[in-house]
């Protein structure tokens, strides 16, 4: 089950090819780890800043290795089974830094909650 959350008039402005190849990769992890689960996309306005957040109800990521999965080539033990290099997770990070923004890997009891926070580019 998919389920889209959006407060109206938030727009985050960006390259159209970039932003949308990190919400690929996002929903691609979150479909490979959650199976059937629940996934959520939401896209609100916090502190003056756009927000977009992927949850799903996966096995989620140890917060001891939230930090380590977004660097390049980096597999948890649990993954080695699916499909995947290694890269998703850092390229997200990398097009969101290049945006201006942060990514933070958030428990989502259970799952894992990716939070993005573009802060120059909300309107």
């Amino acid at each position: 089950m998919l389920n889209v959350l959006a407060e109206p008039d938030v727009i985050i402005r960006g390259d159209r090819h970039l932003l949308s190849q990190a919400l690929d990769n996002l929903l691609d992890n979150a479909l490979k780890y959650a199976g059937a689960g629940e996934i959520e996309i939401r896209v609100c306005r916090h502190d003056g800043q756009a927000v977009l957040e992927v949850a799903d109800r996966g096995p989620g990521i140890p917060e001891a290795d939230r930090e380590t999965v977004l660097d390049r080539f980096v597999r948890l033990e649990a993954s080695r089974t699916t499909p995947g290099n290694g890269l998703g997770l850092s390229l997200v990070r990398a097009i969101v830094r290049r945006h201006g923004g942060s990514v933070v890997l958030e428990d989502n009891r259970p799952g894992l909650r990716v939070r993005i926070e573009f802060t120059r580019l909300a309107t």
